[in-house]
């Protein structure tokens, strides 16, 4: 994964590897196995600030984006096609753009007023 973890956040590393999985469009059975050794590399602390500064950057993308629609907020596919097709640095190697689908769909659902079912994960599990 992009982030050193430490035994603390196994569960969340493992979680997040199955949600990459899915997101390449595994739809058979997973496991995840995490061997830890005791001289593993620790959480670095530049990684988290760079996390935190790209999921910072897509709220501010996303929210340009609503923004820009003028009358009415564009669907959910609509945003991460846009996203898509733009060259954002520092997204994870491997998941791209669909791993950090949760930050970009927080931030829409946070963002819109009508809070209707765009955020069906069927409407946009196949949009790219």
């Amino acid at each position: 994964m992009r982030l050193y973890m430490t035994s603390g956040k196994l569960f969340k590393l493992s979680g997040r590897s199955v949600s990459l999985i899915i997101k390449k469009g595994s739809r058979d059975n997973m496991s995840v196995i995490l061997i830890c050794f005791p001289n593993a590399p620790k959480v670095s602390p530049e990684a988290v600030k760079k996390e935190a500064e790209l999921d910072k950057y897509l709220e501010s993308r996303v929210e340009e984006i609503i923004k820009k629609q003028g009358e009415g907020v564009p669907d959910l596919v609509h945003v991460m096609r846009t996203l898509a097709s733009e060259n954002i640095p520092s997204l994870p190697p491997g998941g791209e753009l669909a791993s950090k689908r949760n930050v970009i769909e927080a931030v829409y659902n946070r963002l819109n007023p009508y809070k209707n079912d765009d955020t069906d994960s069927a409407s946009t599990d196949d949009m790219w």
